[in-house]
C-alpha cells in the first residue's frame, strides 16, 4: 500500500512537472528574435533592447523582419490593440476595419528651418503635416514626443506657378538610429500642388510607418530601404530627374539618411533613444531608392 501511494504521489509530481512545463511553452511560444548585432555575436549599447511582447515577438519571427533597437521610453510607438496584434500574427495582414483603441504616437515638436520657415502658408503646412502624421484621432493617442525640423519649404508666388521654372517643396529631418532621416516632396515645374496636401501626404506616411512598424517592435522600414546611391535603373533616373530640376531651379528634395553631426543635437532626444553614430554607423549621404519615401 505504501509502495502504491509513494508511486502515486511521485506520478502526481511527475504529471504536475509536465503541466507546468506546458505552461513555460505557452509563454515561450514565440520564437527567439535575433538582431543582426547579436547575430553576429556584438552587444547591444547599454540600456538598448529588443520587443518583449510575445504576440509582436511572434509578428516578428513569422514574417522575418528585423526587430527595432531602443531604449524604452513613452516616445516609441507603440500598438497594444491585442486583437490587432493576434490578427496580425494569425494571417500576417491587418484587420480591414479597427472599431477601437489602436495605440500610441509620440506628439510632434516641430522645428522651423533656418530661413523661409514663417507667415501664414509655412504655418498651414505644419498644421497639415501635424495632422497628417496624427491620422484618426479615435483610435489613436499621443504619448511622449517626437522632435522634427523643416528642411525644405517653398510656396512660389502665383504668377511664378506658372512658368516653368521652380516648385513648391515641403520636407522634414529627424533622428533615428543614430542617423538623419529625411522626407521631402515637391510639386512638379510648372505645377500647383498646395504645399498643406504635400505636408500632409508626408506626416500620413511617417505616421503610419512608425506606428505599424516600430509600433509593433520592427525595425523601420525606411532604414530597411535600399539606399545605394546612384545604382541600378532607378538611381540613374533618379540621379537625371534631380539634374533636370536642378536646372529649371528645383532643389533636391529627395528623401535621404545622413550621418548625424553636431549641428544635429536639436534632433535629440530621437523616439528610439539611441544616440547619434551609436549603432551602425554611415560615413557618407545615402539617397532613399524607394518609391515609399
Amino acid at each position: 500500500m505504501k509502495r502504491y501511494a509513494l508511486g502515486l504521489v511521485l506520478g502526481l509530481i511527475a504529471v504536475s512537472a509536465t503541466a507546468q512545463d506546458a505552461v513555460e511553452k505557452v509563454k515561450q511560444s514565440a520564437p527567439p528574435v535575433q538582431t543582426a548585432e547579436q547575430a553576429a555575436g556584438l552587444q547591444l549599447p547599454d540600456g538598448v533592447i529588443t520587443e518583449q511582447n510575445p504576440l509582436k515577438l511572434s509578428l516578428l519571427a513569422r514574417s522575418g523582419v528585423r526587430p527595432a533597437l531602443f531604449r524604452p521610453s513613452d516616445n516609441m510607438p507603440d500598438i497594444v490593440n491585442e486583437d490587432l496584434l493576434r490578427g496580425m500574427t494569425e494571417t500576417a495582414k491587418a484587420p480591414n476595419k479597427v472599431s477601437q483603441f489602436i495605440g500610441y504616437v509620440p506628439r510632434l515638436k516641430v522645428l522651423p528651418c533656418a530661413k523661409g520657415c514663417e507667415g501664414k502658408d509655412y504655418d498651414r503646412a505644419v498644421q497639415a503635416f501635424v495632422k497628417g502624421f496624427r491620422g484618426d484621432a479615435k483610435y489613436i493617442q499621443e504619448r511622449g514626443e517626437m522632435i522634427v525640423q523643416v528642411r525644405w519649404f517653398n510656396v512660389r508666388p502665383f504668377l511664378q506657378r506658372h512658368l516653368p521654372y521652380g516648385a513648391d517643396l515641403f520636407g522634414v529631418s529627424f533622428m533615428l538610429e543614430g542617423k538623419v532621416v529625411s522626407l521631402g516632396k515637391k510639386s512638379g515645374v510648372g505645377v500647383a500642388i498646395d504645399a498643406r496636401d504635400m505636408a500632409r501626404d508626408i506626416g500620413a506616411r511617417l505616421g503610419m510607418e512608425l506606428l505599424y512598424t516600430m509600433g509593433v517592435g520592427a525595425r523601420s522600414t525606411i532604414l530597411s530601404a535600399d539606399i545605394t546611391p546612384g545604382e541600378g535603373f532607378g538611381g540613374k533616373v533618379m540621379s537625371t530627374g534631380a539634374a533636370i530640376d536642378g536646372m529649371l531651379g528645383v532643389e533636391d528634395v529627395r528623401s535621404r539618411i545622413e550621418p548625424a553631426t553636431e549641428a544635429n543635437a536639436n534632433l535629440l532626444p530621437a523616439i528610439d533613444g539611441i544616440k547619434p553614430n551609436e549603432i551602425a554607423p554611415i560615413a557618407q549621404m545615402y539617397y532613399l531608392n524607394s518609391w515609399l519615401f
